[in-house]
Formats: C-alpha cells, structure tokens, sequence
C-alpha cells in the first residue's frame, strides 16, 4: 500500500521540491501552506508520515505537531527548519518529533529520514493502527455521527431540543446539575477534554461528550475547556427520553447505536494514547 505523506509549509517552492521528491520516490504526497489547512486535511484524509517546517505563520511547527498528535497520538512527525542548530533540534524531538531536518533540502538526507519514519510507523505502530485507528464509523466525517440514519426531519426536530452556549477560549463548559446527564455537541469552535489535570481528548465541529453519562445517567468527572471560542448544544437527558417517547422505539434504538458506537471510537483513541505513553516510556528507559 502506498505510503502517505503530509508536507506542511508556507514556502510554496519548498512544498513543491519535496512533493517532487517524494513522489518521485513512490509517495502518495499531500500539501498545505500552514497549520489550519494541515489540520482540515486530517479531517478528510489518513497519514502515514507528516513533514512539518518550524517557522510558519498563524500556528508554528511545534503547535502544529501537538494538534496533530492530539487528533492522532501515534502519528509520525518530522520537522523540517532553515534554522540548524542543537538547540532547535532538542526542542522539536522532546516535543515529539521523530526528526529534525534542515534547509537547503538535502535529497538523500530527506528520503532516508521518510524511510525511517515510514518503516517505524509500520513496525512499532502499524499493527496498532489497524486495530484501533478510527475509519469505520457509519458517518462521513463531517457528520454528527450521533444523528446517522436519521431522516432530515427527524434531524431537525433532535435539534430545537438543544439550549446553545457560547465560551471564551480558556473558559470551562459547565455543566448544571439538571443537565449532568446531558450530550453536548461542539457546533463551532475547538475544545480539549480533561481527566485529573491531564489532557485526555480533542474535541471539534460536530464531536460530542457525555454520551455516557446519559446512558447510565451519571455525571462525568472530566471538565471541558473551550481552547477557541466554542459554541455548543446541550441535550438535556430528560428532553431526549421525551423525544423518543414521542417518535417510537425504532429511533431510539437507532439513536442508542449510535451513541454506542460513538463511545467505541473514544475508547479506541483512549487505547491509542495509552499505547503511545507506554510506547515513549519504554523507549526512553
């Protein structure tokens, strides 16, 4: 199968140059100018092996990298910089990197430095990514998955249920004690999801939370903070059992097979960062 790569910076040459090499080299190459765009192709597409250059405008390497490890904690990352120095290359392997390349492109220093990256993703974690890597969810992506196979009226009356909230960046999503069981769905905006002060999710346009705690109606322990500003819908548990009530026993099923598969692609990535804290531990031993 042909390997995958992402080549990410704002040098419209330098994405070139690489995206002639590497597809000279067998590669199936994908580019983007910066950060947000890198971040939009991940929602649309699966990569083996990300080439990310250090000094970009709007989101630099190194946060890039750590969205995207966020979005896929096993992914392969390696920078690529016209700065050289110890120092830079410290920076982005502690950070992550798998590598740290320098300007001018060297060809036969990047095409060794893909195979290694590509032949250590296949090794070390390629078993793990075809076990736990989401990519058969019943929705295109894009798609509120909790609402899959329902009819456009069916979709639009799930929605005047909701009460809608806004938040600042750095600000907490708070839930009342009448909606602790309630399924939140991010309509906007960019949200990271916390266990005991360590980060444990990523949440976007159309992700939703909670949907376990209106299973067994329990309140979740984990706190949502908005890193952008968010807008979000909040589903109260006793409106939706209403809901359901009205519209029959057959949309529920269909809504609780959702939500049931919804809390397997969460547990999948769980599994995933698990993995990967395992994996860095052992390595640094």
């Amino acid at each position: 199968m042909q390997s995958h790569i992402l080549v990410v910076d704002d040098d419209q040459t330098i994405r070139m140059l690489c995206k002639e090499i590497l597809e000279e080299a067998g590669y199936k190459v994908t580019l983007a100018a910066d950060g947000e765009e890198a971040l939009e192709k991940m929602d649309y597409d699966d990569f083996d092996l990300y080439l990310v250059d250090m000094v970009m405008p709007k989101m630099d390497g190194l946060e890039l990298m750590k969205k995207i490890k966020q979005k896929q904690p096993l992914a392969v990352v390696m920078i690529l910089t016209g700065f050289s120095s110890i120092e830079g290359a410290i920076k982005a392997v502690h950070a992550g990197a798998f590598q740290y390349l320098s300007k001018p492109i060297n060809i036969d220093e990047l095409l060794n430095a893909v195979k290694e990256g590509i032949k250590y993703s296949q090794d070390l974690y390629g078993p793990l990514l075809k076990i736990f890597e989401p990519g058969t969810e019943l929705v295109e992506k894009g798609e509120m998955a909790i609402l899959n196979g329902f009819s456009e009226e069916d979709k639009q009356d799930f929605m005047i249920l909701s009460s809608i909230y806004n938040f600042e960046p750095g600000e907490n999503i708070r839930i009342a004690d009448k909606m602790a069981s309630s399924i939140i769905l991010i309509e906007s905006g960019e949200v990271s999801v916390w266990l005991s002060n360590t980060s444990v999710d990523y949440l976007k346009k159309w992700d939703t939370w909670n949907e376990e705690s209106f299973v067994i109606n329990s309140p979740t322990s984990s706190v949502l903070r908005a890193e952008t500003p968010v807008t979000a819908r909040f589903f109260e548990r006793k409106k939706l059992l209403e809901f359901f009530a009205f519209k029959g026993e057959k949309l529920l099923k269909k809504f609780m097979i959702n939500l049931i598969n919804c809390l397997y692609i969460k547990w999948r990535k769980s599994i995933q960062r698990i993995i990967m804290l395992k994996l860095v531990t052992t390595e640094s031993e």
